[in-house]
């Protein structure tokens, strides 16, 4: 099923690239191409089996459904769903009084966000995988520069 969902995004990404990327949080025509994908209850979010996630420094927008949790060195990934869109996820994290948002962009399908969290810093990338379901990989790390977080895609 993951496969299907990503082979939607893979065919979705040329044409958000055709429409620019516009970065900004209007709704409008950005949600329109949202309601493009399928519908979530064509992608089940909740096939895998919920998992415990005691990260320090992991933040994530209420009823997240945790699926993975792998410890690397210092570097902790976790995935999860989430009911939202991307659009969703950013506004959520823009609007957080208890992180410090370094860095957050959108691409409509996509957010990235880097923030600090509890002395840790935490990367995020959203992907819309149907109308209003999003898969979730964080990495949760030192705060440092050179801690090994992923780069943001985009130059700017």
């Amino acid at each position: 099923m993951r496969l299907r969902a990503l082979a939607v995004a893979v065919a979705v990404l040329p044409l958000l690239a055709a429409c620019g990327g516009d970065t900004t949080r209007s709704g409008g025509g950005q949600r329109d191409l949202l309601a493009n994908l399928p519908s979530c209850d064509r992608v089940p979010l909740d096939q895998e089996p919920e998992v415990g996630a005691e990260v320090t420094g992991l933040v994530l927008p209420d009823g997240a459904r945790v699926t993975s949790v792998v410890a690397q060195g210092m570097l902790t990934t976790v995935e999860a769903t989430v009911r939202m869109s991307p659009l969703d996820v950013r506004a959520h994290y823009e609007q957080r009084t208890d992180i410090d948002l370094l860095r957050i962009e959108d691409e409509i399908f996509e957010t990235e966000v880097l923030a600090r969290t509890q002395d840790r810093r935490m990367y995020l990338r959203a992907g819309a995988l149907c109308a209003d379901g999003t898969t979730l990989t964080v990495m949760v790390g030192p705060d440092s520069e050179d801690a090994g977080l992923p780069e943001f895609r985009s130059g700017g």
